[in-house]
């Protein structure tokens, strides 16, 4: 699945074509709609209203198009008000649906997903629990696992989702910690304990066997790619059991010798991670159906970025790849010359101001 399109029934917003490749939205300052364009995004691929909530939207309707196949399209429809107004619509070419009465499917959030994740037939099921692994907004740049809307949540939460999209099954895993907590009841009688230990052993050894793999081995093989382009550093990721046989993961610079700096504390250095994997992940998926975007907000945002270059060549391996990349950032912070002058040339998918913001004046 890749980004075609997104456009609205008011004149306001700020209509998107994509290319199929790399697509850069600059603009000249902060404040113009470039992490709202990641709210959008989500709101139009069945997320949350987020801000869209406001009065100011209330008579919105947002349609993106999505390229499913070499000849295969799918436009949904999303009203901002309104809960079982939800249209989708297979095309075989490029289409503008604002006039448009015959969709295929009307419906709820939920009928529009079910619709939508049978016409895809992704290798994964429930896309919407894993797209934000692909669509980073800058609020989801501080770990590479933990989302912010599972920052509060028990750890299995995210451990499954991460367990499911590197190949594991995420059920098994939690199967684990649902039998700590049989375990832990004090009212337990002898022999449904002894059934829940027998249980847990097994499963304790199930997952064991799981977290090897042929495709977590290409994932981590992916992951030092890109870590080398981008960063220029050793990336390791690695997926084990702890001590308490609970599965953990974790991504992080090799350590240099005779260097005291932990570049794995450093914020900037945990945002390039992010991308690393999301890099990764979608390469590894690449020959499989699934997502096959990237995108990132404001990557070369930093004083002084060393990691320019990194940042840039690591995008058109993505396009190498086959891989879409969608890329946001103030035209000021990337410093190479002749790279700003080829995106603007080659790659510039639309230019953001305060004359001309993504959604209008609010």
């Amino acid at each position: 699945m890749k980004i075609s399109k997104l456009y609205s029934n008011n004149d306001n917003f700020k209509t998107i074509v994509f290319d199929k490749g790399i697509n850069f939205i600059l603009s000249s300052n902060n404040g113009v709609g470039k992490s709202s364009l990641f709210k959008l995004i989500d709101f139009c691929l069945l997320g949350d209203k987020n801000f869209l909530g406001l009065e100011h939207f209330k008579d919105y309707v947002f349609y993106i198009e999505l390229q499913i196949s070499s000849n295969r399209y799918i436009t949904i429809k999303r009203p901002t008000s309104g809960n079982k107004n939800i249209e989708l619509k297979i095309t075989k070419q490029k289409s503008v649906l604002l006039d448009e009465k015959d969709f295929n499917k009307k419906g709820s959030l939920g009928v529009a997903k079910s619709y939508f994740e049978n016409k895809v037939n992704y290798s994964i099921n429930k896309f919407r629990t894993y797209i934000s692994y692909f669509l980073r907004d800058e609020n989801n740049q501080s770990d590479v696992f933990i989302l912010n809307k599972y920052s509060s949540a028990h750890e299995i939460e995210y451990k499954t989702l991460i367990s499911n999209i590197i190949g594991i099954d995420g059920r098994k895993i939690r199967k684990k910690y649902e039998l700590d907590e049989i375990i832990k009841k004090s009212d337990l009688d002898s022999r449904a304990l002894l059934s829940a230990q027998k249980d847990l052993e097994k499963v304790i050894e199930e997952n064991k066997t799981l977290i090897s793999s042929h495709f977590i081995h290409r994932l981590q093989n992916s992951v030092s790619k890109y870590g080398k382009i981008i960063l220029d550093k050793e990336i390791v990721f690695l997926v084990d059991l702890n001590t308490s046989n609970d599965i953990e993961f974790s991504i992080k610079v090799k350590k240099e010798e005779k260097s005291n700096d932990n570049l794995n504390d450093d914020t900037r250095i945990k945002k390039l991670l992010c991308l690393i994997f999301a890099a990764a992940l979608a390469e590894t998926y690449v020959q499989k159906r699934l997502i096959k975007f990237v995108a990132f907000d404001s990557p070369f945002d930093g004083n002084k970025n060393t990691y320019e270059d990194g940042i840039y060549a690591a995008i058109h391996e993505l396009n190498r790849m086959g891989i879409q990349s969608i890329i946001t950032s103030n035209e000021n912070v990337i410093h190479n010359s002749s790279n700003l002058l080829e995106i603007k040339n080659d790659y510039q998918t639309g230019y953001l101001s305060n004359d001309d913001k993504l959604m209008g004046n609010f």
